[in-house]
């Protein structure tokens, strides 16, 4: 009986309980502040700059002064059990599942199991030991995590909304199939390693992105089901990176919430919007609004000099796509797996009658 419940269990009731709980967190997180006082906090080395020019630098500004064994040993432990668990049920469900449905099937349940285990216990271990991987990480590193989740993201939508303003840029059919069979792996890991990188503490930046890790986490537990393949849900998750990096820039006071929110909001007009199904005057209303309000910033709020701000992240993306692509496409050469033409899209993943 019990069994047969769970197996009705819808998928888009899952999105909407994944959602509850993310509220039920940030409260939570927010019921810490006065506890998280008790831990000295350190401050910056004196040799901030050195190792490599920053490179190697992991001063974090929220990191314990006093940092002990098990301080670091829970946040390292409970990350690789997490993402070691996680992986587990993708290979599972790899091996098992082929079509997607609209209702839970048992590795879903089992994902969401260990994701909502490995929450209570990292908010366990910031009430006991505060520290995050943070202690030890340079936060490029988990940066670089976010990024590389959003340029896989913007590679697998090629084919249904393209790369630049709606234009499809032509992949091989099996960069699609390599891209499928292994981005569940290098998302789960991205997002908990961002996870256990940052101690649950009250900032409004650290709770919106925790709202977002968690959302995230829920999108990778419900593989093979068709909330999974749903774009508005998908767009949701994938531009909530924007509001999310340009709150935590703001609260440290830094200038580079200009360089997060235009930056972001550049991939938006660039890519993003082009496959919400936006008529075209909604679309040139975003247009001008982009416009001009770098116009404004850049020649009232800033400087002109300062506008590549605007490029630096997109940038990025846009390359590291391309990079990807051309070292998969070596290693598929080199490997003899080339086989099928160049194609703008892909074959749409089985989808299960209701």
């Amino acid at each position: 009986m019990i069994a047969k419940q769970f197996s009705q269990w819808k998928d888009t009731t899952a999105a909407n309980y994944g959602i509850i709980l993310s509220v039920v967190l940030c409260l939570g997180i927010v019921a810490l502040g006065t506890w998280l006082l008790r831990f000295p906090i350190a401050t910056p080395y004196p040799e901030e700059g050195q190792y490599l020019g920053g490179f190697l630098y992991h001063w974090y500004v929220w990191q314990r002064a006093d940092p002990d064994f098990w301080s670091r040993a829970t946040a390292w432990i409970g990350f690789a059990l997490h993402t070691l668990g996680v992986w587990g049920t993708i290979y599972y469900a790899q091996k098992h599942y082929t079509k997607y449905t609209n209702t839970l099937r048992g590795a879903n349940w089992v994902a969401l199991g260990i994701n909502t285990l490995f929450i209570a216990l990292h908010y366990l271990q910031t009430a006991f030991f505060y520290d995050g991987l943070a202690q030890d990480i340079p936060s490029w590193t988990a940066q670089f995590t976010v990024i590389m989740m959003l340029f896989v993201i913007m590679a697998m939508e090629n084919k249904r909304r393209g790369l630049f303003f709606g234009k499809k840029i032509n992949f091989r059919r099996e960069f699609y199939h390599w891209l499928r069979q292994y981005h569940g792996y290098a998302f789960s890991f991205a997002v908990i390693y961002t996870f256990w990188y940052h101690p649950m503490i009250p900032t409004v930046g650290h709770v919106f992105g925790f709202v977002h890790v968690i959302l995230v986490m829920i999108q990778g537990s419900l593989f093979f089901t068709k909330i999974h393949l749903n774009n508005n849900w998908k767009f949701l998750l994938e531009i909530l990176v924007l509001p999310h990096a340009a709150l935590v820039a703001l609260s440290q006071g830094s200038d580079i919430v200009y360089m997060f929110m235009f930056g972001f909001m550049t991939i938006f007009i660039v890519t993003q919007m082009h496959g919400l199904g936006l008529k075209s005057w909604v679309k040139t209303v975003f247009y001008v609004g982009f416009v001009g309000s770098i116009l404004f910033t850049y020649l009232v709020l800033r400087r002109p000099g300062q506008a590549n701000e605007v490029i630096r992240i997109p940038a990025i993306d846009y390359l590291m796509i391309f990079a990807m692509y051309g070292l998969w496409w070596l290693f598929a050469k080199l490997t003899g797996k080339l086989g099928g033409k160049a194609v703008k899209g892909d074959e749409t993943p089985e989808i299960a009658a209701a």
